[in-house]
């Protein structure tokens, strides 16, 4: 399939103004749950942080399908859809197990290799949605050095664990995404850039929290940052589904 220049400068209708309402909403939730999180730790503050992930995750697959089926006929939309169900799903899952006292089995599981999944096939959605570009190589370089020199650093601290490999995964994932996301232009919609900058920042950190810094509640913002990230990836799709809308 011939991949579309996009253009991000129609007016929304009403439908996409609702929905960009309420991810909005949801970000101006996020800076909010920030400050508290930073100020005053709460376990409370992390149990509204996981229901907000959930929400936003189930509510950005609802808003792919939806835009898929009114505006615009791309497989990107599908596999958007489809990284933010799976990650909402393997969130749910990860908080139930929280609820039955099953922390320390959160980290490494299966519920990790569905947040994993959710995030290439994210970077499937950017491959399938955007025009290649040319990237500066030093960018790409140090995105590259990220990826493996930290992982590669844990190993060698820690050894060949299951830890340290899902710490390579989510690694390669998150480096991944940032990688084809920049070679694919998603520099040029600066909301899908900023959320996805904020989403692989909270998997680069994720597994070296669970690893090394588990007690740390200020690093309970990874969670703030997911559900901040995906709302503003949904806010920068809307007007590119606008100006792709069929007739």
């Amino acid at each position: 399939m011939t991949v579309p220049v996009l253009h991000p400068t129609h007016p929304l209708d009403t439908p996409l103004r609702i929905i960009s309402g309420i991810f909005l909403f949801i970000l101006g939730i996020a800076i909010v749950l920030a400050l508290a999180i930073v100020l005053l730790p709460s376990q409370l503050f992390l149990a509204i942080s996981n229901y907000l992930q959930i929400i936003t995750g189930f509510a950005g697959a609802l808003a792919g399908l939806f835009c898929y089926y009114r505006y615009w006929r791309h497989d990107c939309l599908l596999y958007a859809a489809g990284a933010f169900c799976l990650y909402g799903a393997s969130n749910t899952v990860w908080y139930v197990n929280i609820l039955v006292g099953r922390r320390n089995e959160v980290f490494p599981g299966m519920i990790d290799i569905g947040i994993i999944a959710s995030i290439f096939l994210l970077t499937l959605a950017y491959q399938h949605a955007f025009p290649r570009k040319q990237v500066t190589g030093k960018i790409l370089l140090g995105i590259l050095a990220v990826t493996f020199l930290v992982p590669l650093a844990i190993i060698i601290t820690t050894g060949i664990t299951l830890p340290s490999l899902m710490t390579l995964f989510y690694f390669v994932a998150c480096g991944s995404l940032l990688i084809i996301g920049l070679i694919h232009s998603i520099s040029e919609y600066p909301s899908i850039l900023a959320g996805t900058l904020l989403f692989a920042s909270s998997f680069f950190i994720y597994p070296i929290r669970e690893t090394f810094f588990l007690p740390n509640p200020f690093l309970n913002l990874i969670g703030v940052f997911v559900f901040a990230g995906f709302s503003l990836v949904v806010l920068g799709l809307l007007p590119v589904c606008t100006g792709n809308a069929n007739p």
